[in-house]
């Protein structure tokens, strides 16, 4: 009898947890089903309120995906709570551990929490050092210490904000990354804080000494007035990689040293041959600076071109001349002084036509030395 009577007990716990198990399920499939994040959000809410610790089979995808559905009224940090709790569960794939991992430290931020959102965010960082990817684990690290960079940005602490993206750039050297660091250069532009920017991209440059950080260092040397040390860092960094960007910055700035320094005639020359082939919807432009710095330092060249002006002037005083004297008259009508005035008239206007055609030989020579420096830049920068 007593066996009967535990057998059935047995039984009936069996059956009532089979049906908290299924009705667990059902309520779980039901949140998931709901299109509005809000409304999800609150169904996962209240199934983890009511199924917590009850080892129900979709607990820890409750957790993770009450943590990743957004709603402006979700509680973030039960929400990153329970992130961290679905980070400690069974089951959990490495995919949704990013997203989560990803997630949480913004939660806490959210909420006001600093010291938990840096925290969280080294946590991405510690699980992307352990990866085996190589460009995942990069990416990782890079984006736990963006995280703390933006978090200290918001906060105004511009030293911690620029240590971060630093290090985020010096793990994953990617264009957003610097976007970040040029945003932080905007508002202390904005601010009028060129020192402090100035400090932030020398370390910048220091750890990197790449073309990104001396476009950076350069320009907030350049809104000081620092000319010359602002050249020297473009110079730097473009001898590293040669990008359209710094081709620009020190051609610009070679264009309008050159006016009180003509020893630099040649350097700008190059740069904005350089500059035009880099960067091709501005080529016309930059090869026609090029060439006007080029035969602009032949000074007899530059005359050459007021001297065609020049000649062309006599010829048109020439034929007007002509037309005065000689328009309404024929051969016949000519005296043998008007054919000899004629002859000298037209001699001379033959001279003025001959010494431009000697101008233009020369001019020629000249341009054909500019194309053949072009030539050898194109050769040399492999275009």
């Amino acid at each position: 009898m007593k066996r009967t009577l535990f057998a059935t007990v047995t039984m009936i716990l069996v059956l009532a947890g089979l049906a908290v198990a299924q009705g667990a399920d059902e309520e779980y499939l039901k949140a998931m089903q709901l299109s509005d994040n809000c409304q999800k959000a609150k169904a996962l809410e209240a199934y983890l309120a009511k199924y917590a610790g009850q080892g129900t089979t979709n607990e820890h995808w409750a957790n993770a995906y009450f943590c990743l559905t957004p709603c402006a009224s979700t509680d973030p940090v039960k929400a990153a709570a329970a992130g961290e709790k679905a980070l400690t569960m069974q089951g959990i794939d490495n995919d949704t551990k990013v997203q989560l991992l990803a997630t949480i430290p913004s939660l806490y931020n959210k909420a006001g929490q600093a010291d938990k959102a840096d925290a969280a965010a080294q946590k991405l960082i510690d699980f992307g050092k352990g990866q085996s990817n190589a460009d995942l684990s990069a990416k990782l690290q890079a984006g736990g210490y963006v995280m703390i960079g933006q978090f200290a940005e918001k906060s105004g602490d511009v030293g911690k904000a620029a240590e971060n993206y630093i290090k985020a750039y010096g793990i994953y050297k990617n264009p957003t990354i610097s976007k970040q660091l040029n945003g932080l250069a905007s508002s202390l532009y904005k601010s009028g804080k060129f020192a402090e920017a100035e400090q932030v991209f020398r370390q910048f440059y220091a750890s990197d000494k790449g073309p990104e950080s001396a476009a950076l260092l350069g320009q907030t040397l350049y809104k000081q007035g620092k000319v010359d040390e602002a050249l020297a860092i473009y110079k730097e960094g473009y001898a590293k990689r040669r990008t359209a960007s710094l081709a620009q910055n020190i051609a610009v700035l070679l264009n309008a040293q050159v006016k009180t320094d003509p020893s630099k005639t040649m350097e700008a020359v190059t740069a904005n041959i350089e500059a035009g082939l880099l960067i091709p919807a501005q080529q016309k432009n930059f090869l026609g600076m090029a060439q006007n710095l080029f035969v602009g330092q032949d000074k007899a060249l530059a005359s050459s071109y007021a001297k065609i002006e020049e000649h062309k002037k006599a010829i048109e005083e020439f034929n007007k001349t002509i037309d005065q004297k000689f328009a309404n008259k024929t051969e016949d009508d000519l005296s043998d002084s008007d054919k000899r005035l004629l002859k000298t008239l037209n001699a001379n206007i033959e001279a003025e036509n001959q010494a431009i055609v000697q101008i233009q030989a020369s001019q020629k020579d000249v341009l054909a030395k500019f194309n053949a420096l072009v030539a050898q830049v194109k050769a040399r920068m492999g275009k």
